[in-house]
């Protein structure tokens, strides 16, 4: 589930963008807006946050919690969650001297608390994240991070314990395997050696003439998303949140017979203006919010309709 890409324009502006296929329980995904000084618990030992940032993404409101799928923050931090099955490490109970919190409550600490990728790199050894059910879920679901500032995209992947971040040059995130299994398999798809650098895979990304997988399984994602964004490299700016929602459209999950997990939304955001383009496929429809118009809007959470 869940398709997420970044990229830089030869304007060099930064556009990031993403599919959402998890499935919804209660409520349905939304275009959503999170102010300043927003304040909300998290699990499992309910601290309090106030957000020093306020957030424009996909999210889901249950029972006055807000779930974030993305965002990107006042302060031009971007996160994603997407979905990891089976790899994920989370602790069975609260560390003492750590900030202990659910999978899901992680990525509003992410963007509530900080401005930037090196400012989470200081703070992430003090982070625990404990294997609890979160509000209106019936298991402990997993999920690892894409982040974006203007040093670069970045993953947080919870294979073990202590959590760390590691630059992703390639700029594409799905879902399990891990990630370097993920690239292992995008250079057996090249025809390349595992262990070329990113400058190599991207330079057989964009001589590659193999035709591109149409599968919905991550690593067909994956690979689709990673091609079809290197070989369209570079985008210009006029051109970028066309193109990235045309590279998005190559990942979609149609909704199927017996299946609950689609596609329900895709993204695409101008972190340069701060512009969120937001369709929703249930719906059918779209919506266009930037950030800093919402912050003299709203001093209070708010969902748009669509």
């Amino acid at each position: 589930m869940c398709t997420a890409i970044s990229f830089t324009t030869r304007q060099r502006h930064r556009f990031v963008g993403r599919t959402m296929d998890f499935p919804t329980r209660s409520t349905p995904w939304q275009l959503g807006y999170l102010p300043i000084d927003y304040q909300w618990k998290s699990l499992p030992e309910c601290d309090s946050f106030a957000n020093d940032y306020a957030i424009l993404g996909g999210m889901r409101k249950i029972n006055h919690h807000y779930l974030i799928g993305d965002g990107l923050n006042s302060a031009g931090l971007w996160a994603a969650e997407l979905y990891f099955p089976g790899p994920q490490v989370y602790y069975d109970h609260p560390q003492s001297h750590h900030l202990n919190l659910s999978p899901q409550d992680l990525i509003g600490w992410l963007l509530g608390t900080h401005a930037s990728v090196a400012e989470i790199a200081a703070e992430l050894d003090s982070v625990a994240l404990i294997g609890v059910i979160w509000h209106d879920h019936d298991i402990v679901h997993p999920f690892h991070w894409l982040l974006n500032d203007d040093t670069g995209t970045y993953l947080i992947e919870p294979t073990q314990y202590h959590l760390t971040l590691q630059a992703l040059p390639l700029g594409v995130l799905t879902n399990s395997p891990c990630y370097p299994k993920q690239r292992q398999k995008l250079t057996s798809y090249l025809g390349i050696d595992p262990k070329a650098s990113d400058a190599e895979v991207m330079m057989a990304i964009c001589s590659s003439k193999a035709p591109l997988p149409s599968q919905r399984t991550p690593t067909s994602r994956f690979i689709n998303a990673a091609v079809s964004l290197w070989q369209a490299s570079p985008i210009e700016d006029q051109n970028a949140i066309k193109q990235g929602n045309e590279l998005l459209k190559q990942v979609v999950l149609d909704q199927l017979a017996d299946h609950d997990i689609y596609t329900h939304y895709l993204e695409m955001v101008d972190i340069q203006t701060q512009t969120s383009y937001f369709y929703d496929l249930t719906t059918q429809q779209q919506l266009k919010q930037r950030l800093p118009d919402l912050m003299v809007r709203f001093d209070q959470p708010y969902l748009f309709e669509s």
